[in-house]
């Protein structure tokens, strides 16, 4: 199996050849290469802005993820 390209919880399924996700699943794969991807308040509410991939909404997070999620939340 394929390493995914991107590996923040709230991303499942993108490519380098896809419209850039980083800022909306919250994990740039980028970031060893850039080193300032990061993830701040945006200017609307609940938006967030990465000074790499400018400004966006954190995706839902998978099913799988959310699990994992609340498990540690509650751990």
């Amino acid at each position: 199996m394929d390493k995914p390209y991107c590996t923040g919880d709230r991303c499942e399924d993108c490519t380098p050849d896809e419209e850039c996700c980083e800022a909306t699943c919250g994990c740039c794969p980028r970031v060893d290469e850039h080193g300032y991807c990061v993830l701040y308040p945006g200017s609307e509410e609940d938006s967030k802005y990465c000074d790499q991939h400018g400004e966006g909404w954190l995706l839902p997070r998978s099913g799988r993820a959310e699990r994992m999620y609340q498990i540690l939340k509650g751990a």
